[in-house]
């Protein structure tokens, strides 16, 4: 947060989970720099304006999945074989009612999977703490960061053109390269953060711009 304030970002929603971060893959504690994706106000009213559409999920129903059968794996409860087969054993009514828990759970995870991704269609989200530690800067990292950054909101079936970014106007060429443009109608729930941002940027006489990805 200290290193986000410093460099004029906006320290606040910090949430673990958004990052991706950059390391030297020889030394996974050697970060090379980070960057997030993160929600601004609620879901909009009307999701055909940003042509939203139902969520895949398929990310999500791989990790339900995984879930569901490390579930199996670790019941104590057998899969019954033989006699123990049988519709009116002790071992197969167990086993049933074993597989019957797991089968509510991942209905009610997917369930949960497929409101969230409907939620994160509608969503707008702010690309942002975009930050390469300064010996390693000129190398791509910062590009590589943001592309990452993008994949992974189009794999998880979010909508990448509901992206915004307040950033300097010195910066406005580096992210038309990426696939941002200037956006003269920002978001109402950028608003506080892009006024609190102009006062900063005047004073060190700088100018703030908001971009929207194409």
């Amino acid at each position: 947060a200290t290193t986000m304030a410093r460099e004029l970002m906006n320290p606040l929603g910090i949430d673990s989970t958004r990052f991706i971060v950059a390391v030297n893959p020889e030394n996974s504690k050697e970060l090379y720099g980070w960057a997030q994706l993160r929600p601004i106000g609620p879901a909009v009213v009307n999701p055909n304006e940003f042509d939203a559409g139902p969520g895949g999920g398929d990310m999500e129903r791989d990790v339900i999945n995984e879930e569901i059968w490390e579930d199996f794996e670790k019941d104590e409860v057998d899969v019954p074989v033989g006699f123990a087969s049988l519709p009116w054993t002790k071992e197969y009514r167990e086993f049933s009612k074993s597989a019957a828990k797991r089968r509510d759970k991942r209905e009610a995870l997917m369930a949960q999977a497929e409101k969230d991704a409907q939620r994160d269609q509608n969503q707008l989200w702010e690309l942002a703490s975009v930050h390469v530690i300064p010996s390693f800067r000129g190398n791509g990292v910062g590009s590589e960061l943001v592309r990452r950054c993008m994949a992974k909101h189009a794999m998880l079936d979010r909508n990448c053109s509901s992206v915004y970014i307040l950033t300097l106007a010195t910066t406005k060429d580096w992210y038309e390269s990426l696939g941002f443009s200037i956006t003269s109608d920002p978001p109402n729930s950028m608003k506080f953060e892009i006024a609190a941002g102009k006062i900063l940027t005047k004073a060190i006489g700088a100018e703030l711009i908001c971009m929207r990805y194409r």
